[in-house]
């Protein structure tokens, strides 16, 4: 009869234990879990901010191409694919003689509601502009 009586004491003082355990595990878990989403969008911003630059390129690169054909390209690629992925693009278009660059800045969505946190990115892509030699 006394160990009935000792178990229902232990019981009484684990009251609540389960309550502030997930009070400090599910923001844990849940921070873990956003931080997961929000790589996953910095990863996919990323990449549609290359695939706008080498877009870009590849429309800057031709012969006789008109100057900003190169950003205009890649400034259309991201409207019509990244849906919104890349924050505040930013492209530029940098021709050479021989040479175009088109690069792309932006931010990544944010998942996570932090103030003042911003997650840039920048990709470039270069190529060799075509025209005729003698």
């Amino acid at each position: 009869m006394r160990t009935i009586a000792a178990r229902a004491g232990h019981r009484r003082a684990d009251r609540g234990s389960l309550s502030l355990e997930l009070a400090i595990l599910f923001p844990v878990v849940l921070m873990l879990t956003l931080g997961a989403v929000q790589t996953g969008l910095w990863f996919s911003a990323r990449n549609m901010c290359q695939a706008a630059a080498e877009a870009g390129v590849r429309a800057g690169k031709v012969l006789n191409a008109p100057a900003g054909a190169g950003a205009a390209a890649a400034r259309g690629y991201l409207r019509d694919v990244a849906g919104g992925l890349v924050v505040d693009p930013d492209l530029s278009e940098a021709r050479t003689v021989t040479d175009i660059t088109v690069s792309c800045a932006g931010q990544a969505q944010n998942v996570i509601p932090i103030p003042g946190l911003s997650i840039d990115l920048a990709q470039s892509s270069s190529a060799a502009r075509e025209r005729f030699t003698q």
